[in-house]
């Protein structure tokens, strides 16, 4: 076996890197095909806190900020997107998604099941689950949580171009209205970088920002695909989200005598929002 040696990157670093933009990570997410059964060994069994559960969400925008790197590769290999694990969510008459999150108090575990419209949460999902060996990737996600004051929009530019300065040219992050190419994801206005779930006026989508988004009021996100493929998803919580979540976490902690608190960042350096 060789000698570890020290990593070259750790002995000489590229520059102060995004690190300050964040506050840790938010969420791990998974996507079950029981999700009766995972809620059941989540919560009953693990003892986590239910903080907000959705079902049946579909259209443009979830399609786009969930899948539009696998539909852009299949448009350029001439394949169909579901060949890459992506279900038909855009119109709500196929497929639909069902997301739980469930805080354990210090981070909290996502989970998304997608199924056949027409049946209810209890449907098994639609994709066959892939080999439990950990040398699969298994649907799973990291969720990076930053800080209130950040734009989100600009933070996704940053990060590619941090990137790319940095010569990892395949992090790629997703935008919230469909494209036919790279040049078309590229060219795509600032506004279109985060999905929000609540009306911003700097960042109003037309027929998606005033709708009625419930518990998720003051969610935003945006899915990329890190350096060797994995995915990745940078994430907000505000207003009446971050109060389930403050919720969860406090009744987390009265149930197992925790004293997990949120986090409350210094603000971010040259940070607007």
């Amino acid at each position: 076996m060789a000698e570890d040696t020290p990593s070259q990157r750790i002995e000489q670093p590229t520059g102060p890197g995004l690190g300050r933009y964040l506050q840790g990570v938010q969420h791990v997410g998974v996507t079950v095909d029981d999700m009766a059964r995972s809620l059941e060994f989540y919560i009953d069994v693990l003892g986590g806190q239910l903080a907000i559960k959705g079902n049946g969400f579909y259209g443009d925008v979830l399609t786009n900020t969930l899948f539009q790197k696998e539909e852009l590769d299949a448009l350029e290999r001439d394949i169909s997107p579901r060949s890459l694990g992506v279900p038909e969510i855009r119109t709500g008459q196929n497929e639909a998604l069902d997301v739980v999150f469930v805080s354990f108090g210090n981070t909290v575990v996502e989970l998304l099941h997608f199924r056949d419209a027409k049946l209810d949460p209890n449907a098994p999902n639609t994709f066959p689950k892939l080999p439990p060996g950990v040398g699969h990737g298994n649907a799973g996600h990291i969720s990076f949580y930053v800080k209130d004051d950040v734009d989100l929009n600009a933070f996704a530019k940053q990060l590619e171009e941090e990137c790319r300065r940095r010569g990892i040219k395949n992090v790629v992050c997703n935008r919230i209205v469909q494209v036919k190419s790279e040049a078309e994801r590229r060219a795509v206005a600032l506004k279109h970088c985060a999905n929000k779930f609540w009306n911003d006026p700097d960042y109003f989508v037309e027929g998606y920002s005033d709708s009625e988004f419930g518990d998720f009021l003051g969610w935003s996100l945006f899915y990329c695909k890190g350096p060797n493929g994995e995915q990745l998803e940078f994430n907000q919580v505000t207003r009446q989200a971050r109060e389930h979540f403050d919720r969860a976490r406090q009744q987390y902690n009265e149930a197992n005598g925790t004293t997990y608190e949120a986090s409350r960042s210094q603000p971010s350096p040259d940070a607007k929002r």
